[in-house]
């Protein structure tokens, strides 16, 4: 297997696209993490090792490039320090609202302008430990399939699925939105058959959202006025999913 080592080179291009763009292909880093997508059914394109160096380089997977490239450009391209020499390049998965919507059983977790990577990753892991339906997010939110928030996910990317939507979107599927807020006079939070959105760190939903929206909240004491978006988020899906599991 021949080292790449040129930036020139239509591969190294393609993955530090991947890497900056995430749009219709994706990177995972770490040779678990990477086993792990290619056991949960996602379409490696390539498998690259970091100039031959990789502690466990994963198995052949047929119809998969395996690539070499010098340590100078996998460390251009790798966004940890820690990935064992071996990144892989996937198609993103591709979801729709309605297929999750699909599962009445549960519910839908939305976010709306949620802007930090590591909240949007924590977020999906908290989706797939509570067992929701997937997770929508809304204009302004980073993206979930950036790297920064698939590490923040602990590879529960892997098992959840996330869609873009409209704020519109969300409204016109008539399903139960509820809205995360600090209210005096919050409702219970639904079990099932239900939308839940958690707003920007800043300034929570927006105005559509919260003018469609029955509102719910984590009752707190006064020596706070709010909580992070993913602390609220992990509060309000445990009791969702424990009201869903009695």
């Amino acid at each position: 297997m021949k080292t790449i080592s040129s930036r020139q080179n239509p591969w190294f291009k393609r993955l530090r696209d991947a890497v900056h763009d995430h749009a219709g292909e994706i990177v995972i880093e770490g040779p678990k993490q990477v086993a792990d997508a290619i056991g949960g059914g996602w379409r490696a394109i390539a498998v690259i090792e970091r100039g031959g160096e990789a502690e466990h380089p994963p198995e052949n997977v047929s119809g998969t490039a395996h690539l070499s490239l010098s340590a100078e450009l996998f460390d251009a391209v790798a966004e940890t320090r820690a990935t064992q020499g071996v990144m892989a390049l996937f198609e993103r998965p591709q979801f729709t609202l309605d297929m999750i919507l699909r599962q009445r059983e549960s519910i839908v977790v939305a976010l709306d302008g949620v802007q930090d990577p590591g909240n949007v990753g924590s977020i999906v892991r908290l989706a797939a430990a509570f067992d929701a339906a997937g997770v929508a997010l809304l204009p302004g939110c980073a993206d979930a399939f950036g790297p920064k928030a698939i590490r923040a996910s602990a590879a529960a990317i892997l098992t959840v699925p996330v869609v873009n939507v409209t704020a519109h979107d969300l409204i016109a599927a008539r399903i139960p939105l509820f809205a995360a807020q600090q209210t005096a006079n919050a409702a219970a939070v639904p079990s099932k058959n239900a939308i839940i959105v958690f707003g920007s760190e800043g300034s929570g939903v927006s105005k559509e959202i919260a003018q469609s929206a029955t509102s719910i909240a984590v009752p707190m004491s006064s020596r706070v006025e709010s909580l992070n978006v993913a602390t609220a988020a992990a509060i309000l899906l445990w009791r969702s999913f424990e009201a869903r599991s009695r």
